[in-house]
């Protein structure tokens, strides 16, 4: 058994290996280690990888640091440039998210401020029955705005949501009336 071991807080790499035979755990670092880190490293040996092999169960057991193998430094580097790649992907996704519901938010707004002018207009139309647009046209306005308006919006509203009672009054009297997919 062979695995690989970084210690964050000291940027330490270390290779440790288990022979069953001699029953003995054999770990090298990447550089030279202080007597701290080295204590660190050996707990950390001790408790959790020697657990998962016979080394508590036979006797003698040896613990051996052989030094600094040169190819961790590689294995070190490579770690290193996964996790920046791993991290700027976060970073990227996180960045592009925030984005998306900004864009979203900003059009959802957009969206709502329209309807609420098409409403003021509407309540003008209503009291001064000569206007140009007729309430058909306000209606199939409202529609689009109210589905554009979903489409950026985590709530979904309906145009019966968004008009005032007394608007939908007048609605109901001069919409065009839809004829149902069954006749």
């Amino acid at each position: 058994m062979t695995e690989l071991l970084y210690f964050s807080s000291s940027d330490l790499m270390i290779e440790v290996d288990y022979d069953a035979e001699a029953n003995t755990l054999q770990y090298c670092s990447h550089r030279n280690l202080t007597f701290g880190e080295r204590l660190i490293v050996e707990q950390y040996l001790l408790t959790n990888v020697a657990v998962k092999t016979d080394y508590y169960k036979k006797c003698p057991s040896r613990l051996n640091y052989s030094g600094i193998n040169a190819k961790l430094v590689k294995e070190l580097n490579q770690f290193h440039l996964k996790n920046t790649i791993k991290a700027m992907k976060e970073k990227e996704r996180v960045v592009d998210d925030s984005v998306k519901n900004l864009i979203e938010s900003s059009m959802s707004n957009y969206y709502f401020e329209q309807i609420g002018d098409l409403i003021l207009n509407l309540r003008r139309a209503v009291k001064n029955p000569s206007e140009e647009k007729s309430l058909s046209e306000y209606f199939n306005q409202l529609e689009q705005l109210v589905e554009a308006y979903n489409k950026y919006s985590v709530a979904k509203v309906r145009y019966q949501d968004v008009l005032p009672k007394d608007l939908i009054i007048h609605f109901d009297k001069h919409l065009p009336v839809k004829e149902s997919a069954n006749e």
